[in-house]
């Protein structure tokens, strides 16, 4: 294949405007040479960091100037010297327009599945936003990830999601919007929800700000079970003992954490401390009995240093903590 018509194709799949005919022949290119997939690999990691979904502005000029007169000489030395840089730009105006926050996506390992699926992976101690091909905005939280094909909004909208996400799902009757958590299929038509589903957790939570949602679980103990959830109530299962309860909740709080807040209601520490760490990206034993299942509420704005959380929750000075990198140990004051 010539040049030219190698960089169209590349730059039309980057862009999601690959036709089902022009996809089996960047396939039939990058299973040609194993350097061809290593460049094809590397060429994501660059589209991924210099084009996060917010900053998008003339993609093709800026495609052509750094690949232009594509081959695999030109197009391994450019790319290896522009990821680098586009890393320090993409930076630069994160952090100057306050966002805080990072996307990058992140293919399979096969090069047939890299060009099927889109992943945005969220590093702790981040917040990643995210807007989709039927112009839906996610926000993932810290150590989560979200999945989607690349024919999203094509014939249906699916994500698969691990971990936590508040998702703004644009209506469209005639494609339902469906995430795919664990044991939990939900489905929506345009609404605006969060979803808490860490598989490491005990409990699996599903809020509604507005609209409406239906949940599917899929458990053992529940396949024909289904939910219809109304506006600020939260369904929550318990994956060790099967439990499904709806409460009511302030719809507004479920998502706080995408501004940055933390917000807790009658909560055990021992899960207060899985969003501390997620947020500020430590690892906290809890060396107390007692604090493990003290009950807390309280509200903290992005401003609080960990740190200052702590002190809060200890109010009685019962509770001594010390940290040795990004490692914490809490323990009782006087044991």
């Amino acid at each position: 294949m010539e040049n030219a018509n190698i960089e169209n194709l590349l730059f039309d799949y980057f862009s999601g405007n690959l036709s089902e005919a022009e996809e089996k022949e960047l396939l039939q290119w990058l299973e040609s040479d194993e350097s061809h997939s290593k460049i094809f690999s590397e060429m994501t990691d660059w589209w991924a960091i210099a084009h996060v979904p917010l900053f998008v502005s003339d993609m093709k000029s800026d495609f052509e100037k750094h690949f232009g007169n594509l081959n695999t000489t030109v197009l391994q030395n450019k790319v290896s010297s522009k990821i680098g840089l586009w890393s320090k730009i993409a930076a630069s105006i994160l952090i100057l327009i306050s966002i805080g926050t990072f996307s990058f996506y992140m293919g399979k390992n096969s090069v047939k599945e890299e060009m099927a699926y889109f992943e945005t992976v969220t590093p702790m101690g981040t917040r990643s936003k995210v807007i989709l091909p039927d112009h839906s905005v996610v926000w993932v939280n810290a150590g989560s990830s979200l999945k989607y094909s690349k024919d999203f909004n094509q014939k249906e909208r699916e994500v698969l999601l691990e971990g936590e996400a508040y998702f703004e799902v644009q209506p469209n009757h005639s494609k339902p919007f469906i995430v795919k958590a664990e044991m939990l299929d939900i489905q929506v038509l345009g609404t605006h929800f969060n979803v808490k589903a860490y598989r490491d957790e005990q409990l699996m939570d599903v809020s509604l700000v507005s609209g409406k949602v239906n949940i599917h679980l899929n458990d053992d103990d529940h396949k024909s079970k289904k939910v219809v959830l109304a506006p600020n109530r939260m369904f929550s299962f318990n994956k060790e003992n099967k439990c499904v309860k709806i409460v009511e909740i302030k719809g507004d709080d479920s998502y706080a954490w995408t501004n940055g807040h933390l917000k807790f209601t009658e909560q055990p520490f021992s899960e207060i401390v899985r969003d501390l760490e997620r947020k500020f990206n430590v690892n906290i034993s809890i060396d107390s009995e007692s604090l493990q299942n003290e009950i807390f509420s309280g509200s903290f704005s992005p401003e609080y240093s960990l740190n200052e959380i702590l002190r809060e929750v200890d109010m009685e000075h019962k509770y001594t903590w010390k940290r040795n990198g990004n490692e914490i140990v809490i323990r009782d004051k006087y044991k």
